[in-house]
């Protein structure tokens, strides 16, 4: 979220200012050191580093990676992800298919497998001490699925629900339907909903709309500033925290469910610190200053050297596919709107499939710490991923491209010598999307947040421009990039997916049903959509995977992604001030990245006692970086100096995903 800081500082302030410059630089790490160890000498705390920030307290509202993870610390869902990729109870603690012989599948005549019975955990409490209830569970499922499109953020999962009703105080049933239909149909993906439980006895009085776009995720009633059922609670200062935007600290809630069954957070508090520097990161978790961080390739690759030669200590690192799925791609609009229609020629997609060279792009930007990319499901998940067969595959070839695109009626001319131009033998002229004489020259949507990726759209530049493609890019926030992508009017973007265990959230956000709300591509084929809705209900796994294979290849061969390839998580964390870690390669459940509510990582994390107490890293972090950016931190301290981020603001009614 970008921001403006403004400072405040009183005659005094300057008066203490001065006195502390004085100040030895010993004597100043000092004072620091005795600030943070009177904290830390009776809490244990898991500092955790980030190189985004949370965008919003909202669930409804927030898209970073880092937002999901704070929503799956202070909420719950009916299911939670365990350490193999595996469905776990979280409120739900039972679920199962209500069979036909029900008394009320007999009178409804609602087809198996098109209602389900959810179990709720009745030890289940709300931050401020209420019960959970089923009446609160069959409330924010009736309400993603009455208000499906004003409730944009669950959509992959409220898209087939009808309605839930209650059956007794700690029992509630699902009914899934076919929305545009309004008929009952099988769901299969039931077996994971991960849609966070939000307190209805605090939003209820609220319009949807207002829940969804204006409500700011915080309470200012006097009791807890946000109300969840998570193993983490928000510490009194979270506003302030949030918009100041260098931390946000997190309590272990005492009273979280999941205690009566063995499991319980072994640790006071969970600390979330937003960076905008990797090396200082990296600088904070080798001072012990930080227990783990996820870095960039470059900061990644040279910390992991340093770990490999003997250089620091104390430290493991891991990187492998990530768990949740994660993916770049190259996506077109296939909206007849945009600056250059031309792209919705396959052969035009083909062809820059065929001249990127996807090793290059994993070798030089992403340093190794990536696989290629394929398809929409990521090889992470074993039982899900289809990988093209050698004949399916685009392979890298630059003077096949060319003859793709020549074969096509794309020319060169005396009028444009280096870029091809569409002909009266082209489909775009022939369809009537570009006139004759269009040249193949398109624009591309860049995030600024990703350097990397400004670094392959360069690339792309260079390589497509010898197949005779010109390739213009712009350079934006990622909140600018969205609104964007969901306008449907733009060319092309390097952009990225995640996704949940089960095949029906990614496939879903590829589906004409998701139109307006998670597809950003605007995507459809007849093969897609008739092997996804199938999907949808069948229950045999072979058969299932058989539909989801084939919606794989569908999406692969239209090119309507270039799925460049699937980055790693590049995780540090240190060995001397936690244990439990555990095995992030045999259990890509239990990463740090898991937001599915309920990670198991945190419920295994025990602190060492042996280990000294740290400092905190925002202010240690200053204090290297600068003795005047320390000074400001310990005035801070005295409430000498007083500074605000004034964080920038949606208009009332805009969709994060766009209109």
């Amino acid at each position: 979220m970008v921001g403006r800081l403004s400072k405040v500082i009183s005659l005094c302030a300057i008066v203490t200012i001065a006195t502390v410059l004085c100040m030895p630089i010993g004597g100043l790490f000092g004072v620091v050191s005795s600030v943070a160890a009177q904290d830390e000498e009776t809490e244990t705390v898991l500092r955790v580093g980030f190189m985004q920030k949370v965008d919003s307290l909202n669930p409804m509202v927030g898209l970073t990676d880092a937002a999901y993870v704070f929503y799956g610390l202070v909420y719950d869902a009916l299911h939670s992800v365990g350490n193999d990729f595996e469905t776990v109870g979280n409120i739900a603690t039972n679920w199962s298919i209500v069979p036909v012989t029900d008394p009320e599948l007999v009178a409804s005549e609602e087809p198996y497998g098109s209602v389900w019975e959810f179990d709720l955990n009745p030890d289940a409490r709300w931050h401020d001490g209420e019960p959970f209830t089923a009446e609160d569970a069959e409330w924010v499922i009736d309400m993603n699925g009455e208000f499906y499109e004003t409730w944009w953020a669950y959509q992959p999962y409220a898209y087939f629900m009808h309605y839930a009703d209650r059956v007794d105080d700690d029992t509630i049933r699902i009914h899934f339907y076919e929305r545009e239909s309004g008929e009952p149909t099988p769901a299969a993906y039931a077996e994971l909903i991960c849609i966070p439980m939000i307190p209805r006895h605090k939003l209820e009085s609220m319009t949807p709309f207002d829940i969804a776009f204006t409500w700011n995720g915080l309470f200012d009633d006097g009791g807890p500033p946000i109300v969840g059922t998570g193993p983490f609670m928000a510490g009194p200062d979270i506003e302030d925290e949030y918009f100041e935007g260098n931390h946000i600290t997190l309590l272990k809630n005492p009273n979280h469910h999941w205690a009566e069954e063995g499991k319980e957070v072994q640790f006071d508090k969970l600390v979330m610190y937003f960076y905008d520097d990797s090396v200082a990161m990296n600088l904070a978790l080798q001072n012990g200053e930080l227990d783990i961080a996820q870095f960039p390739p470059s900061e990644y690759d040279a910390l992991k050297s340093d770990v490999e030669d003997g250089d620091v200590a104390d430290i493991e690192v891991f990187d492998g596919l990530k768990c949740t799925q994660y993916w770049t791609e190259i996506a077109f609009n296939m909206n007849n709107q945009g600056p250059n229609p031309a792209r919705l020629d396959p052969a035009v997609r083909e062809a820059l499939a065929m001249a990127t060279n996807k090793q290059w792009i994993v070798d030089q930007y992403y340093l190794g710490y990536a696989d290629v990319g394929s398809t929409l499901i990521s090889p992470v998940n074993e039982l899900w991923h289809y990988e093209p067969t050698a004949d399916e595959l685009y392979d890298f070839d630059l003077a096949a491209a060319e003859q793709h695109l020549e074969d096509a009626g794309y020319k060169y001319t005396t009028a444009s010598p280096n870029v091809r131009v569409a002909t009266v033998d082209s489909l775009a002229v022939k369809e009537g999307w570009v006139p004759p004489d269009t040249p193949l020259a398109f624009d591309m949507m860049i995030r600024i947040e990703f350097p990397e990726e400004k670094e392959i759209a360069a690339y792309l530049v260079e390589v497509w421009a010898d197949i005779g493609v010109a390739l213009t890019y712009t350079v934006m926030t990622e909140a600018k990039l969205s609104t964007e992508a969901y306008s449907y009017a733009y060319d092309t973007m390097i952009w990225y997916w995640s996704a949940d265990p089960d095949p029906n959230f990614m496939l879903f956000c590829q589906s004409e049903w998701s139109w307006a709300g998670w597809n950003d591509n605007m995507y459809t084929s007849e093969a897609y959509e008739e092997n996804y809705s199938k999907s949808i209900s069948e229950f045999d796994y072979e058969t299932r995977k058989e539909y989801t294979d084939n919606c794989q290849r569908a999406n692969y061969l239209d090119a309507a992604y270039i799925i460049l390839a699937y980055p790693y998580q590049t995780y540090a964390w240190r060995t001397d001030t936690f244990t439990g870690w555990g095995d992030w390669e045999g259990d890509p459940g239990r990463s740090m990245d898991a937001f599915w509510t309920g990670n198991p990582l945190f419920f295994d994390l025990v602190p060492d006692d042996t280990t000294p107490p740290v400092t905190d890293p925002e202010i240690d972090i200053m204090v290297i970086v600068g003795a005047g950016i320390a000074v400001a931190a310990v005035v801070a301290v005295a409430a000498l100096l007083l500074m605000k981020k004034k964080g920038g603001k949606k208009e009332e009614g805009e969709s994060p995903l766009g209109e």
